[in-house]
């Protein structure tokens, strides 16, 4: 290729995190690193901040749709059940990849996330060891869904 890179080279993944607690931002950058999952990271630390960010790539077709988002259910502003409804919606995330992060261990809440179509739900852990599992969780998930990681 004239521009020196190989067109069959996929770029990294794109994930979005949304969530408003630096320390758990920190630690899913860790769980990612712990299991090799190779993306580049677009962080927003509320609901409200999301929804704008789920809205821009829908409305620019040149913009780059994440290939995975991990969604905090506790969000501020607008909640983390009220994004997800609004990323279904749209054509360009409806087969996007979700896991749904939460300390709450209600099952309520579990089955709401998966019910608007969360792929998975990971309930944060007080242990550090098990917190950094997210790591294998999400690319378990990125390998089930290879359509979305051209």
């Amino acid at each position: 290729m004239t521009d020196g890179q190989d067109r069959w080279e996929r770029k990294p993944d794109l994930l979005l995190i949304a969530e408003d607690n630096p320390a758990d931002v920190h630690l899913i950058r860790l769980a990612l690193k712990r299991h090799g999952v190779p993306c580049e990271i677009y962080v927003v630390q509320d609901g409200e901040s999301a929804v704008r960010f789920i809205e821009h790539t829908e409305a620019d077709a040149l913009a780059r749709c994440p290939t995975l988002a991990v969604l905090d259910l506790n969000l501020p502003k607008i909640g983390g059940d009220q994004v997800l409804q609004r990323l279904r919606e749209c054509s360009k995330w409806s087969q996007v990849p979700v896991i749904v992060i939460s300390s709450s261990l209600s099952h309520l809440d579990r089955a709401t996330a998966i019910d608007l179509g969360a792929s998975a739900y990971f309930s944060k852990p007080t242990d550090l060891e098990q917190f950094l599992e997210l790591g294998s969780l999400i690319k378990n998930v990125l390998r089930r869904n290879p359509a979305v990681t051209e």
